[in-house]
């Protein structure tokens, strides 16, 4: 290579270092501004039990209300979220990690009908260690009235697993969910690789729509979690979200996406890797697809 050439790559990247550098100080001044947005955080409530940390506030507005009983809380820490032109998309919590918490959250699955749940954390990475479901096949977990069987493990990906639970109610019949596991997002300060993440991200959008198609539509909300519902969990919907209105033809704002899921969950994606990120998946999905 002549030295002129060299001279012109060099520049080249030079170049793009400092675009990249700008762009990066750009996106995380405007997440600086989302979190000094004080608009959402204002009507926040706390509905639980004791003196919840900040993680553990829902909205009052579309908080997910389980039905009560004369023995039992009808709260649990989980939010409706919204979709574009789809209400109630999603329904985004923390992981359960207690006896207590899974008897709530798979009630919830059940009232809802959710067929779908990703799940964003790996099994290991659960405070106290506590799995919800059963990781043989065969084997069955007991909650109360519901029995959750694990039906079928699929490795469709090196890096998710795809695992069919029948949920059976004792006096209610049954209910077959997919459950998602994603195993590439192992520390909540760092961010996956953005194609990697995007092949679940559309996984669970194929077969999202299979299952509508074999419904007549109907739309039951996709459960999504991670360890504490507020940052991986928002990701996957800002970009599911991002994904969905690029499809529709319409103008993306990953910025007033964030902002509306902000007004739905409190305090999150507060970390900004995580919103930069959302930028750079999106962008990926425009390259690739």
């Amino acid at each position: 290579m002549s030295a002129n050439k060299e001279k012109i790559l060099d520049c080249e990247i030079s170049t793009s270092i400092i675009d990249e550098k700008l762009i990066n100080e750009f996106l995380r001044q405007e997440h600086t501004n989302l979190m000094n947005n004080m608009e959402a955080s204002a009507s926040a409530k706390n509905l639980g039990n004791g003196e919840p940390e900040t993680g553990e506030l829902c909205f009052d507005h579309n908080r997910v209300i389980l039905k009560g009983d004369k023995e039992s809380s009808d709260y649990i820490n989980a939010s409706y979220i919204d979709n574009f032109k789809q209400p109630k998309a999603y329904i985004v919590t923390k992981t359960p990690d207690s006896e207590a918490e899974i008897h709530k959250f798979w009630k919830m699955v059940w009232e809802q009908q959710s067929e779908k749940i990703v799940m964003l954390n790996k099994p290991d990475q659960n405070e106290k260690g506590v799995l919800y479901w059963k990781l043989e096949e065969r084997a069955t977990l007991y909650c109360g009235k519901l029995n959750v069987e694990t039906i079928k493990v699929r490795h469709l990906h090196p890096n998710f697993e795809i695992t069919t639970l029948l949920i059976t109610h004792e006096d209610q019949g049954s209910l077959l969910v997919d459950h998602f596991l994603y195993k590439n997002w192992s520390n909540i300060d760092s961010v996956p690789p953005g194609a990697d993440f995007l092949d679940l991200v559309n996984m669970v959008r194929t077969d999202n729509k299979y299952v509508q198609k074999l419904s007549n539509g109907c739309k039951s909300p996709v459960i999504v979690h991670c360890s504490d519902g507020l940052n991986r969990s928002i990701v996957f919907c800002a970009i599911d979200i991002a994904i969905t209105k690029d499809q529709k033809v319409v103008d993306v704002s990953i910025f007033s996406i964030v902002t509306q899921l902000r007004k739905q969950r409190y305090n999150c994606l507060y970390n900004v890797n995580h919103y930069i990120f959302c930028y750079s998946a999106f962008c990926e999905y425009l390259n690739l697809y």
